[in-house]
């Protein structure tokens, strides 16, 4: 009797031990917040505007941060790819790609992925950051890339969108596009959604690449597709933004803002943040498409918001990483050292940016 109650107590302590473990493992954040694109970050804590750290990474950053747990991974025009801690920007590693990184890397448990524009792929040991495995892909890599079910996704300039496995490297399937490809993709209801550079929309079947359905849009395809609530949302660079019923896939509505758009969407309770080329950061109906309101900075938004407790963090050309509300309504902001191009990235209670002057920078 005494061995089998001694049994199941140790059976509890174990279960115990391993439910804890889980909440406390960590998930590294995609660079839009999720797999859907949707630019909501689940944190708890939001940063309030106060300095914590700067780390300069000597040449320009265009690609977003990512945050896993209490650490940051991003890359440089030199090649170089970092892993950063959150508390106060100390070097974790370095590893030096053989060509420039412009995008935003990926990360799952045990490994970062990386992009080229010397057109490679690289898989890196998360702890070391030694190299696992790397392949070549038909082009330069100017966008981030993302993971998914054991497979990394990655899109080419003036080339293939690739499915490469993420255990040995070997290529999956490859989809070609005219003019190639320079957004992440969205993965929803058994679909992988990316846009080509060239105006095309494709929804991908990712066991073998084929288009399940796509179509044609009015320009190139930058930003990334978003999805949410049965719905697939895409924006073009010239200031286009379209709605799809994904069910039937039927068109819902396509509405042209009013300017060049140069940021992925966010989507927080059927609205839509998108930047613009001209300075604003645009709130609209993901309903029918009209503009609710928007909200002017002092230079083009590239930079794409991040949506955490009511609150959208972006950047502009004009230096300053903002906060805002979703009335509009400016909370606080902060200027850098140059231009803010890339995403920003939310970890708990601490925002990673980085500038064009190759800074990247923790606000808490």
């Amino acid at each position: 009797m005494k061995r089998l109650r001694l049994l199941m107590i140790m059976m509890i302590c174990a279960s115990l031990l391993f439910v804890l473990g889980c909440a406390t493992s960590s998930f590294a954040f995609p660079a839009r917040g999720d797999l859907q694109n949707t630019g909501n970050f689940p944190i708890k804590t939001l940063p309030r505007g106060v300095f914590a750290w700067k780390f300069d990474t000597g040449s320009k950053v265009t690609g977003a941060p990512i945050v896993d747990d209490n650490i940051a991974y991003v890359g440089n025009h030199n090649g170089e790819v970092y892993a950063l801690g959150i508390s106060n920007g100390s070097v974790k590693w370095k590893f030096q790609c053989d060509g420039s990184v412009l995008g935003s890397v990926a990360v799952d448990k045990d490994r970062v992925y990386v992009g080229t524009f010397a057109q490679r792929v690289y898989a890196l040991d998360k702890r070391t950051g030694s190299a696992v495995w790397s392949t070549k892909v038909d082009g330069p890599v100017l966008t981030g890339l993302a993971v998914s079910d054991n497979t990394v996704y990655v899109g080419c300039n003036d080339g293939s969108f690739y499915a490469i496995n993420t255990k040995d490297g070997k290529h999956k399937w490859q989809v070609k596009a005219y003019r190639g490809f320079q957004n992440i993709p969205a993965f929803a209801e058994g679909f992988v959604f990316v846009g080509s550079f060239g105006g095309r929309f494709h929804a991908l079947d990712p066991k073998n690449g084929s288009e399940r359905w796509g179509g044609n849009t009015e320009g190139p395809l930058r930003g990334a597709p978003l999805y949410a609530n049965g719905r697939v949302y895409y924006v073009t660079d010239n200031g286009y933004v379209h709605a799809v019923k994904l069910k039937g896939v039927i068109p819902i509505w396509h509405k042209y803002v009013g300017a060049p758009l140069g940021s992925s969407p966010a989507y927080v309770n059927k609205v839509l943040y998108i930047g613009g080329q001209d300075g604003k950061l645009y709130a609209i109906n993901s309903d029918s498409g009209n503009v609710v309101w928007s909200f002017d900075v002092g230079g083009p938004i590239g930079s794409s918001p991040a949506h955490a407790g009511g609150v959208l963090y972006f950047g502009s050309n004009d230096a300053n990483l903002y906060a805002v509300d979703l009335n509009g309504n400016l909370l606080w902001k902060y200027e850098s050292n140059g231009d803010i191009v890339a995403d920003p990235a939310l970890g708990e209670g601490t925002v990673i940016f980085a500038t064009m002057r190759g800074s990247v920078y923790a606000i808490k």
